[in-house]
């Protein structure tokens, strides 16, 4: 894997001083910059293009709109940049995940956090409806246990007890994939730092917890174990709990509704879909109403559009992709997602999380009574 270290210049200019690369850079890079440059000879033969790869590195702190080349992307995405300093930006992580260029190891973790799941769900369920429960038992404490105690994984452990031939249980296996130990030394409480609001883990002296959309500050807090704790590995974080916590909130937003009058069900088919809400008939004899939610945060809604797949096992009247507040923020979102879901899905709405949960809302209101 090539080192790559960036020095900048102290003055305004922002431009490169210096640079050290020990190895090659790797292939990806190197097909994309030729890919880039054929782009850029079709459209413009002889346009200005960087000198050497440092240049180009510089180029990636830049606002993709202000690139000698023209791109396929909606007009907010043209203000996304894909370094930020030496890190990739949020739109650059996103962009890998979407088009299947991830991180090698976090993507590896994502699969078998994912088949180690549906294992134990499967093992520990006695029937399809148990094994779609403890599917979403697990799936949220994803979502809500960024880190356990061991404490808590052997209360679980006697929920979910099967093991398989050595002995080894089922639900310990996906513990071991999806977090990683911090032994201690003696039981007790040890105190960490965590945002109060997605409970994501704080280093010491971080101002916030860095999630996209998270208003949380750090607060202190104790973990009681016995001989340790554990933290969810990078990827389950990347892929599963940060994602999550939209799938979170308006899971719980929708268990507040009368449930005479509407039925949700999380991840239905097992991840079919992000929810299902049932609405029970306006008038006797009439049929219910089926409505399937997949809650997105995604900071491209280009690259939202070209991942997403409408999954056809759960018959419904109303197909919504449900967005975060905060994506809002990026002006146009909202169009320019629906104009890149055209000709590649039919039948599917896009909504804000407010007017979504206004619309559930109003129609459980009118629902098992009359118009």
């Amino acid at each position: 894997m090539a080192r790559i270290r960036l020095d900048r210049q102290q003055a305004n200019s922002g431009q490169l001083r210096a640079a050290e690369v020990s190895g090659p850079l790797p292939r990806a890079w190197r097909d994309a910059r030729g890919r880039l440059w054929w782009k850029a000879q079709a459209q413009t033969p002889g346009s200005e293009w960087p000198g050497d790869d440092l240049e180009l590195f510089d180029w990636c702190r830049r606002p993709l709109g202000s690139w000698p080349v023209r791109l396929s992307l909606a007009d907010g995405d043209l203000e996304a940049v894909l370094l930020d300093g030496d890190e990739l930006s949020e739109f650059a992580e996103q962009a890998a995940d979407l088009v299947r260029h991830a991180d090698v190891e976090a993507e590896l973790v994502q699969n078998q956090t994912f088949a180690a799941l549906m294992s134990c769900a499967r093992m520990n369920g006695a029937d399809e409806e148990a094994v779609q429960r403890i599917y979403c038992r697990l799936r949220r404490l994803l979502i809500d246990s960024p880190v356990l105690s061991d404490r808590d994984v052997q209360a679980l452990a006697r929920e979910l007890p099967k093991a398989d031939a050595d002995s080894d249980s089922f639900l310990a296996k996906f513990v071991r994939t999806a977090y990683v130990l911090h032994p201690v030394q003696s039981p007790g409480k040890v105190r960490l730092r965590r945002c109060r609001e997605c409970r994501n883990p704080v280093d010491d002296g971080a101002a916030d917890c860095g999630t996209p959309g998270c208003g949380g500050g750090p607060e202190q807090y104790e973990v009681a174990c016995l001989g340790g704790y554990w933290t969810q590995h990078r990827a389950t974080r990347q892929f599963f709990h940060d994602p999550g916590l939209l799938e979170g909130r308006l899971l719980d937003r929708l268990a507040e509704l009368p449930t005479d009058r509407v039925r949700t069900e999380p991840w239905p088919c097992l991840d079919a879909w992000d929810g299902a809400l049932t609405f029970e008939p306006v008038n006797p004899g009439g049929e219910r109403e089926c409505w399937v939610i997949d809650a997105k945060d995604c900071a491209s809604p280009t690259l939202l559009a070209r991942g997403f797949r409408s999954d056809p096992r759960v018959p419904a009247r109303r197909h919504i992709i449900v967005v975060p507040m905060h994506r809002l923020q990026t002006p146009g979102y909202l169009a320019d997602l629906e104009r890149e879901l055209q000709g590649r899905v039919t039948g599917v709405e896009v909504l804000d999380e407010k007017t979504f949960l206004r619309q559930a809302a109003g129609r459980a209101s009118k629902a098992g009574g009359t118009r």
